[in-house]
């Protein structure tokens, strides 16, 4: 079989790996847009402000993705135990092994203690929120920074550590981007009432540069990332890998040209209902894109990459 006739693997471990992937950024971007909540809240804000609404939902948010990353991990096991065992079935006894002494095994071992750490910090920050949100932050960036350890990183053309890196940085900017603006939209925009105009667009006005700096981080990585494991144009069009790279390619593309145009032409009508309608609308436009490209993406990293 050549690479270009590689099945696309649409199984339960490609759900899970989906699934993971955007929890993970919905938890990095829960702690982004927490962090930067202090930014556009006013001093005299009380509990029915939209500063306390979005804390609320913010808070809930965290606790969801958390909860919904260990499920994935959980998928995974199951899907990669049953693509090792079948046509036999999944138990305990056979699938311990795999789990616990290969070497995708102990990365998901890491990865699911990751998630319940995760899971444990979302639930205590809301009592003590400054520290809190310190725990529930360092969670997020281990979760992040174990994501490596079951896929092409493990194997990386320029070395496991700095593959591993890449990929981290690649993730963490995802979340900081698509997962916040995730939040931001979620608890942010769809909580505001008639009288919270101002307030959103002090909320778009903080967050701006940092969807800026993360998209610009995001993308910086996954093209250092492309250029390792596919190197020539060549690989790009004529494998199955490349191909599917190429999908997500042109989704990141339409995502920034869209979060672009939210900047320039959306964020200066800001501060009326319309502003925030229309800002509210774009913004969920671009995260259906998003949603994409983390589907393409689990789809990608199933495949074999034509330099590993």
């Amino acid at each position: 079989m050549t690479e270009q006739d590689v099945p696309l693997s649409l199984d339960l471990y490609t759900l899970g790996r989906g699934v993971a992937y955007a929890a993970a950024l919905v938890l990095i971007g829960a702690c982004v847009f927490a962090a930067l909540i202090p930014r556009w809240r006013q001093e005299e804000d009380d509990d029915q402000s939209l500063a306390a609404r979005s804390t609320g939902v913010m808070w809930r948010t965290a606790v969801t993705a958390s909860l919904v990353l260990v499920v994935a991990h959980l998928l995974r096991a199951w899907g990669q135990a049953n693509s090792f065992l079948e046509p036999d079935p999944v138990t305990w006894e056979a699938a311990r092994p795999i789990l616990f002494e290969t070497a995708w095994g102990r990365g998901w071992s890491l990865q699911l203690g990751t998630a319940l750490a995760a899971c444990l910090a979302a639930w205590l920050a809301p009592r003590r929120p400054v520290v809190g949100l310190a725990l529930l932050g360092t969670a997020a960036l281990a979760v992040a920074a174990t994501f490596p350890l079951t896929g092409h990183a493990t194997e990386h053309p320029w070395g496991r550590t700095l593959g591993a890196g890449l990929h981290t940085v690649h993730i963490t900017g995802g979340g900081a981007w698509l997962g916040a603006l995730f939040t931001m939209v979620l608890a942010g925009m769809r909580t505001a009432r008639g009288d919270d105009a101002a307030d959103v667009a002090r909320m778009v006005s903080a967050f701006s540069p940092v969807a800026l700096a993360a998209a610009g981080t995001t993308v910086a990585a996954g093209g250092l990332l492309a250029l390792a494991y596919v190197g020539t144009l060549g690989d790009l069009f004529g494998t199955r890998y490349g191909q599917v790279l190429v999908v997500k390619i042109v989704l990141l593309a339409a995502a920034t040209a869209l979060g672009a145009w939210n900047w320039r032409r959306l964020t200066p009508r800001l501060g009326t209902l319309s502003g925030t309608a229309a800002m509210t609308r774009s913004a969920t436009a671009e995260l259906s894109i998003g949603a994409g490209i983390v589907a393409v993406t689990a789809v990608l990293v199933s495949l074999p990459a034509p330099r590993i």
